[in-house]
Parts: structure tokens; C-alpha cells; sequence
């Protein structure tokens, strides 16, 4: 089955380029390390032998040590509590003991107690156990009897300042307070005092017994006043129906000769609150306490009832003339005309009645008043005088609370002690054995951190390339064409041959020519190839003689052209004469086919670089080379030049375009990258087909060079005849 191809997508690419970046940088230090490792050992050398001076150097040390700890101090929050202290206490305590006043103030005990002892420098440490309240006082002298000595008096000065402190700040806290009680006594005798003016000057309680009686009556007026108002609301409404209100009156009386309970606000048979609104007492005394017009009216209209009947009865028997029933039809009328009159009597006193209760309102309105304004008065000095009595009562409370505290805090400071107390004395002094471990140690890692760090500034400054990776990574657009490893041997390298026992150098080259032969060259591949660098002893020659003897020797005819017409050395690795060559034929002296030479590798012609001229560039830009370039081209399958480097002259960037391809040959570890850089911006800028870049002296020991180091298993000579008779001849000795 086919497979299609997959080439990896932007994620894949981003992944493996930060790969590359990172492998680049690893390769990097590996071989900084590996070549500046001695400077390492030197940095870390020169921490030792400093850390040794400074232990050696240092004069005699005598040492004592005294123990203090720690206790708790007083809170004081709602109640006075004793509290353990937190990290800021113990720092005051170590700073404290520090402190140049408590070291001074040693000195002037010391002298004081001690005259004949003669004064030192004593340095002081202090140091808290872990996780305890002990703090261990190390005291470091060159005196050993004046170093216990002075460390005993600081121990002293320290507790009898902590006793002064202690001493002033429980005075300050007795002052503050006895200040606050005095302030709290005045408050209280103040409220106390108005209290006792107002109750003097408002006997309210004697005549109130504590309640506004103004207050009640007030309601038992407004009380009053509803009860009227809702008495002359009814009788207005029975003033507009007075047929209604007697109607209901009728019933409800109905109701009480029944034994009904009375209708709400009745109070008894003889005050009955009729629904008309007339009251019994109200006006003249009758039957159930109703008027006389209200009794005549009801009992007309309980006749005119009764005719109703009467007539209804006789029309059933007699016809509408009949003198009977015109009788009662005429008495009806006469009834009704009295019913009207009785009502219109009853209107009457019910107006009365109106009169009467507006002018009860007015004077209840009028009482109110009154007790309104009496109540606000008396309510506002109830109020008053409860608020004169919760103030005295605070007051009186809050001196007591303060009175007890202060007794408390007397009680805990007559019974307290310093919470920092003196544990151990100063032990007798003793010698100061210097630990050597520790500080060689020291020394060594600093040494050798700073050796690191140097280093790694210095490489920071360097932006010369030590591998293929991190080529790749600053030259991403550029194409590797090979890498050719680095010969350890003295001296020049020799050039190539036939069966060389070299595998790793020849592979490198052979990898070069075929880079070249399948490259895709996006159209004709290159038969003129111009070999170049950035700036001189990259072997920029030594990769072009090498490179021509490798395709000549896989059958191709190649023609190697020494093009550096001022220092070219091609014809020295050849063994050959340097002249006549370019240079001549170039100035016309001579025809270029009279001036190559045959070399001993096969296919393989030299034209050497002749006599040494001025204005090299304008021979390389003028139609004689041209003319000369399609000839050779035509004449042989490759034409090698080995040029000058870019930056050096103009020769190699005016000759450069006039042919199909240029090589770039950049030195591993010796090349700066911006030299690089620049050299093939150069080139770019004169239209030059660069058709790759070969590192020469690359380092084999990385593993971008693990390919080649296979080739010798492919190469491995043969033995000679006489090579196998010997290694018979050995083993037949041994038997």
C-alpha cells in the first residue's frame, strides 16, 4: 500500500525548533566546559587558598557563653491576663543585648568593678534556639579572663535596664490610669449632682408616682370626643331619613322587650343608643325614654299600618266608591298628614340635639388642648429625669470597673517579675577552634560559581559557533551542504587519496560532493563553483583542494583554479609550482590551457595562482574572464576556485556573480557569527547564487557526528600478505 507523505505542521516545526534551540545551547556549554574546564579548577583553586589565608590569618579567639530566657508580659484587654511573647518581642531582646548602649555600658561596669583588668574588644552574638525562649549570648574576645568578664557584666546591665524600663512603664500605666479613675469620679459626681437639682427643682415622682396622669385623662377625652362625633354623625343621617331611624329605633326597642342583649354602647334599659341617635335622657321622658313626638309618631304609623289592612281588606269586597272605603281612605290620608308632622317634629329635636353635642364637642376640644400641652410638659421631664438617672447610673458603674482594673494591675505589679531572667552565666572563656571543612567547602563552591559565571559572561560576549545545531538556529535560512570534522594531527593536513585511512575526514568531503550532485538546484546544477569564506584561516583552501579531489576521484573531469590572486597557497598543498597561472592569463601574458597543471590524483588539473598583481578586481571583472569562465565550463564537468575571503578584498564579491554556485566555508569555534552574517549579506546584495554553507572543524565527540563515525567500519584496510605471515609467525611463538 502507498503511504502519502506528512510533513510536520506549524505546531510540530515550533516544537522542534525550540528542540534545536535547546540542544544548540546544551552543545554549547558541553563544550565550553570541556574546553575551559582548567579555568574552573583554577577559580575554585584561588576560593580555596583565600578561605585558608583568611582562616590562617585570623588572630587568636577566646570564646564565652550565657543563656537568658524569656517569659511573658502583661495584656491587658477586658480583664489583666499574662501572655507569652511573639517574635517581635524576642528581636527586641537580640537587638537589645546587640545594641552598642548595652555594650557601653558594660565597658563602664567593667571598669568600674575591674580596674586592674586592661580593656579588649569583645564582639557579641546573640542567637534564639529554635522552636524555644532561650537566647545564647556568645561573647568573642582575644582575652579570655576579660571576655567572661564583660559578657557577665552585659548580662547584668541587660536585666537592670530591662528592671528600669519595667519600672517606668508600670509607673506610666498607674498614671494613665489613676488619671482615667479621676476622670471617671468627676463624670459620675457631675451626673449625680444634676440628677439631684432636677428631682429637687420637679417633684415628678411624688406627684406622678412615676406615670404622666395628664397622659391618661388626655385619652379618656379623645375617647369622648369619638364617642360624640360618632353620635353626631347618626343623628345627621337620621335628620336625612327620619322614617329609617324610627324604623330602626322600632326594632331595636322590639329587641330589648325581648330580652336581646343591647346593641353596642348601650349602657342599661334607661341609656339605650337608639340607631337615630337619640338618647332617652336626651329629651323628655315617655315611654322606654322616647320622646312624645317619637311615641306619637310611632303609633300613627303603626294606624296608618292598620287602615292599610282594613282598606286592602274591603276592596276585596266592595268597589272603590263604596262610602266604607272612602271612609278609610280619608282617614288614611289624615293619618299620613299627621305622620308628616309628627316627623317634621322630630327633625326638630333631633337638631337640638346636633346643637347640643357640637357645643360638647368645642368644649372637649378645648380640655384636650389643655391636656395635650400638660402631657408633652410632664412627658418631657419623665424624660429627662430617666435619662439624668441612666447617666448617673453609667458613670457610677463605669468608675467601679476601673477602680477594680486599677487595683488589679497594683496587685500584679507589686507581684511580678522581669519575664526575662538570666538562665546560665557566662562560661569560663575558651579557645576557638576554627573549622576548617565549612569554609573550604565555601571556598570551593564560590570559586567555582564565580568561574561559572564568568565564563558564562564571556560566552555571552562570544558569538563564535561551536556546533551545526547552533549554526542552524542562528543561520535558519542557510543550507548545510556537510560538516568536515577536525584534524588533531600537527601541522597541515594532507590532501586526500585513494583508500585514505581517514573515514571520518573522507566521509565528510564525500557527503559534500554528493550534497552537491542531487541538490535541487531549481534548474541547470552548477558546473563553476567559487569555494569562499568570511575572513582568513577558516580553511577555506584545504576544504577546496580536498572537495576537487573527491569528485575527481568519483570520475568527474575538475579543473581547481587558485582565485586568490594575492596569498592563494593551493599549488603549495599540490606540491606544485605556483606560476605561471591565473595571473597571467587574466593580463593575456598567456593562454589559461598553457598554464594548468596536471596534479597526481586522476581527472584532477590545476591552475595555480601566478605572479602577484595590483588591481586583481578589475582583471576578475573584465571579458577576459568571462571568456575564460565558458570555456572552462565547456572543457571540463567542474570548475573549482579557491577564492579570497569576502571581507578582506573586493575580488571575491565582483568575481563571485559571474558564477553558477558559491560555497561558503564557515569555521566551527573560530568564526564570529556577525562575520558570518555580514559576509553573506554581502554576497546577497551582489545577486550571488550561495548554494550552501560547509563548517569546517567541526568537534566529532558531539553527537550531530555520530553518522560519520561508522564510516571506518566500511573502510577498514585490508591486511597484507606479509601482515598475515607475521601475525602467524607470533601466534605459532606464543604456542
Amino acid at each position: 500500500m502507498e503511504q502519502n507523505l506528512t510533513l510536520p505542521g506549524p505546531a510540530q516545526s515550533s516544537t522542534l525548533s525550540r528542540i534545536h534551540e535547546a540542544s544548540a545551547k546544551f552543545q554549547r556549554y558541553k563544550i565550553l566546559l570541556r574546553r575551559r574546564w582548567w579555568f574552573l579548577l583554577l577559580t575554585a583553586s584561588i576560593g580555596v587558598c583565600v578561605q585558608a589565608l583568611r582562616i590562617t590569618g585570623r588572630p587568636q579567639e577566646f570564646r564565652s557563653l550565657a543563656k537568658l530566657v524569656a517569659g511573658g508580659q502583661l495584656a491587658f484587654n477586658d480583664n489583666v491576663t499574662w501572655r507569652e511573647q511573639q517574635q517581635d518581642f524576642y528581636g527586641t531582646i537580640i537587638e537589645t543585648v546587640e545594641s552598642a548602649e548595652m555594650k557601653r555600658r558594660a565597658l563602664e561596669r567593667v571598669r568600674a568593678l575591674n580596674p586592674d583588668v586592661k580593656d579588649s574588644d569583645v564582639e557579641i552574638r546573640v542567637a534564639q534556639t529554635k522552636g524555644s525562649a532561650i537566647f545564647n549570648i556568645l561573647a568573642t574576645g582575644s582575652e579570655p579572663k576579660y571576655t567572661r568578664i564583660f559578657l557577665d557584666a552585659l548580662l547584668d546591665e541587660f536585666i537592670a535596664f530591662r528592671q528600669n524600663i519595667r519600672e517606668q512603664a508600670q509607673g506610666k500605666v498607674l498614671q494613665q490610669f489613676l488619671q482615667e479613675v479621676v476622670t471617671k469620679q468627676k463624670v459620675m459626681e457631675d451626673s449625680l449632682d444634676s440628677l439631684t437639682k432636677f428631682k429637687a427643682a420637679n417633684n415628678i415622682l411624688t406627684l406622678t408616682n412615676g406615670n404622666n396622669l395628664a397622659a391618661q385623662y388626655l385619652v379618656n377625652l379623645e375617647a369622648q370626643r369619638i364617642a360624640q362625633r360618632t353620635t353626631l354623625d347618626e343623628l345627621k343621617l337620621a335628620i336625612d331619613n327620619v322614617n329609617a331611624a324610627m324604623e330602626a329605633r322600632e326594632r331595636m326597642l322590639s329587641a330589648v322587650a325581648a330580652g336581646a342583649a343591647p346593641v353596642a354602647g348601650a349602657k342599661g334599659a334607661e341609656n339605650v343608643q337608639p340607631s337615630s341617635g337619640v338618647k332617652a335622657t336626651d329629651t323628655s321622658p315617655g315611654r322606654n325614654g322616647m320622646t312624645m313626638a317619637e311615641q306619637d309618631y310611632l303609633r300613627t304609623k303603626s294606624k296608618i299600618t292598620e287602615l292599610k289592612t282594613k282598606l286592602d281588606s274591603l276592596l276585596i269586597q266592595f268597589k272603590q266608591q263604596h262610602p266604607m272605603v272612602q271612609d278609610i281612605t280619608e282617614e288614611l290620608a289624615a293619618q299620613k298628614a299627621l305622620l308628616s308632622s309628627y316627623a317634621e317634629q322630630i327633625q326638630q329635636e333631633m337638631h337640638t340635639q346636633v346643637a347640643d353635642i357640637q357645643r360638647r364637642m368645642q368644649v372637649l376640644d378645648a380640655q384636650i388642648g389643655e391636656k395635650q400641652k400638660e402631657a408633652l410638659d410632664l412627658g418631657g421631664k419623665i424624660a429627662q429625669h430617666d435619662k439624668l438617672e441612666k447617666a448617673a447610673e453609667s458613670a457610677k458603674m463605669a468608675y467601679d470597673k476601673l477602680f477594680e482594673k486599677v487595683e488589679a494591675i497594683q496587685s500584679v505589679f507589686n507581684s511580678q517579675a522581669d519575664f526575662v531572667a538570666i538562665q546560665e552565666r557566662a562560661t569560663p572563656a575558651s579557645e576557638n577552634v576554627e573549622d576548617w571543612v565549612m569554609p573550604i567547602v565555601i571556598g570551593l563552591i564560590g570559586g567555582m560559581g564565580a568561574g561559572i559565571v564568568i565564563l558564562l559572561l564571556f560566552d555571552r560576549l562570544d558569538d563564535r559557533m561551536n556546533s551545526y545545531s547552533e549554526f542552524q538556529t542562528l543561520f535558519p535560512g542557510e543550507a548545510v551542504l556537510g560538516q568536515v570534522p577536525e584534524q588533531r594531527n600537527r601541522g597541515d593536513v594532507a590532501l586526500l587519496r585513494p583508500n585514505d585511512d581517514r573515514h571520518l575526514y573522507a566521509e565528510a568531503f564525500r557527503n559534500v560532493r554528493s550534497s552537491i550532485l542531487f541538490k535541487n538546484w531549481q534548474g541547470k546544477p552548477p558546473k563553476t563553483i567559487l569555494i569562499t569564506s568570511a575572513v582568513p584561516n577558516e580553511g577555506k583552501t584545504t576544504v577546496t583542494s580536498n572537495l576537487a579531489v573527491t569528485m575527481a576521484l568519483a570520475g568527474a573531469r575538475v579543473l581547481l583554479a587558485d582565485c586568490d590572486l594575492r596569498r592563494g597557497g593551493v599549488s603549495e598543498l599540490f606540491k606544485l609550482p605556483s606560476s605561471p597561472g591565473l595571473s597571467e592569463a587574466l593580463r593575456g601574458k598567456l593562454h589559461w590551457r598553457d598554464a594548468v597543471q596536471e596534479t597526481s590524483t586522476r581527472n584532477l588539473d590545476l591552475l595555480a595562482r601566478g605572479d602577484v598583481f595590483d588591481q586583481t578586481s578589475e582583471m576578475l571583472l573584465s571579458k577576459t574572464a568571462e571568456e575564460m569562465l565558458r570555456e572552462m565550463s565547456e572543457e571540463y564537468d567542474y570548475v573549482i576556485f579557491d577564492s579570497a575571503p569576502v571581507l578582506v578584498a573586493d575580488d571575491t564579491a565582483s568575481f563571485a556573480p559571474k558564477l553558477d554556485s558559491v560555497l561558503f566555508v564557515v569555521r566551527m569555534s573560530s568564526t564570529m557569527a556577525r562575520l558570518s552574517g555580514k559576509a553573506l549579506d554581502l554576497l546577497y546584495e551582489r545577486q550571488v547564487n550561495i548554494g550552501g554553507v560547509i563548517l569546517n572543524r567541526s568537534s566529532s565527540n558531539l553527537k550531530e557526528y555520530t553518522y560519520y563515525n561508522y564510516a571506518s567500519y566500511y573502510y577498514a584496510p585490508a591486511k597484507t600478505s606479509s601482515q598475515q605471515t607475521g601475525e602467524a609467525a607470533a601466534a605459532v611463538t606464543k604456542s
